[in-house]
């Protein structure tokens, strides 16, 4: 088992890094910069499976074997007033997902909504990212994407359907913003590799091997490419409630795009879905802010079993979390600064700078 002690960064100083290291390989100083900043602030708001621990492992080789496009040229065709469809080139998912989601927020400034679907993108990060670019337009932003497909139907024994993420973010006056950013499955990869990590065990219920069978070991996973299940886990536990949503969010993503989605993949590796609903152009919406926070404060108040904290709303210990990991710093695991260090060795850059004294 690996020391997985964890050393802080200064985000800016490592927002930077990764800029630089995107440079490197032939990404666009522009474009470099932005997947830096939806890196990092997925650190800072401590979705750590999300940010920089891919850096290295996913998108620098990936662009460095061909299979994500360093210089795409993204194309927004326009469907109705209100909905378009986005073209990624096989690009990095951030600058297609954020070109995406700002054109959302376009049309629903015009017109009150807007959709978008994308088709032919690579993994995207965190969902709350976009979903927030809207929330604070005064907005509802809505993100569905696909997902590697690791996860197993109810009943099933192998890979079949993507690990799609479904993300949701709202505005509120004093509280907020909420913030639910999910995939409806028991787990992801990138989790299960921190229990890899640290030598521990998977809950039962999270994943099955090659044969349908219960596993709870994280090297027996990648050892003989298990699946993952939906959220439920079983059928007395609801199973059929995390597939369906994994089913809606390929309808919305990889249908309505034409690639297929998850289980087909026809126009490229991934594909993504946005909403953004301005809240003032309802009739009703005048008050949303101050329900919001009333539904927030109902949910502070509300009595708890003995030893529990209050009750949270989606979004809260992450917005805490990134005001604490923006003072204090990102701690990293050993293991992501192993990674670090390598791609540093690589691309001739130092990461010695980016600490916290």
């Amino acid at each position: 088992m690996m020391n997985n002690a964890q050393q802080k960064a200064n985000p800016q100083k490592l927002e930077q890094l990764v800029s630089l290291a995107l440079q490197k390989v032939g990404v666009s100083r522009a474009e470099a910069d932005l997947t830096a900043n939806i890196l990092v602030d997925a650190d800072l708001r401590g979705i750590d499976s999300h940010g920089v621990i891919n850096l290295y492992s996913y998108y620098i080789k990936g662009i460095q074997t061909g299979r994500i496009n360093n210089k795409p040229e993204i194309k927004i065709v326009p469907g109705s007033p209100t909905t378009a469809s986005v073209d990624g080139d096989n690009g990095l998912g951030f600058v297609i997902s954020h070109k995406a989601m700002s054109e959302t927020i376009r049309m629903a400034k015009e017109m009150g909504t807007g959709w978008t679907t994308v088709y032919n993108s690579n993994h995207c990060g965190a969902g709350a990212y976009y979903t927030l670019m809207a929330a604070r337009e005064n907005m509802i932003g809505i993100l569905f994407s696909t997902g590697g497909s690791t996860v197993a139907g109810p009943g099933g024994k192998e890979r079949m359907i993507g690990n799609n993420v479904i993300a949701f973010a709202a505005p509120g006056d004093k509280h907020g913003p909420f913030v639910l950013d999910m995939a409806p499955t028991m787990a992801i990869a990138n989790k299960l590799h921190m229990l890899q990590w640290e030598g521990k065990s998977m809950p039962e219920g999270w994943a099955v091997d090659s044969e349908g069978r219960p596993i709870t070991d994280p090297n027996v996973y990648f050892a003989e490419k298990g699946a993952v299940l939906p959220l439920g886990s079983t059928a007395s536990h609801g199973v059929h409630k995390g597939f369906g949503l994994l089913l809606v969010a390929d309808i919305l993503t990889g249908l309505l795009s034409g690639d297929g989605g998850s289980m087909f993949r026809r126009k490229g590796a991934e594909s993504h879905a946005f909403c953004a609903l301005r809240i003032d152009a309802f009739p009703t919406g005048g008050g949303f802010g101050q329900l919001m926070d009333e539904m927030i404060g109902k949910l502070h108040a509300a009595p708890t079993v003995e030893g529990a904290d209050s009750m949270k709303y989606p979004g809260e210990k992450e917005n805490v979390t990134y005001r604490e990991r923006s003072a204090n710093g990102i701690p990293l695991k050993e293991n992501v600064v192993k990674d670090l260090r390598e791609m540093c060795g690589e691309l001739e850059l130092s990461m010695d700078s980016i600490w916290v004294n």
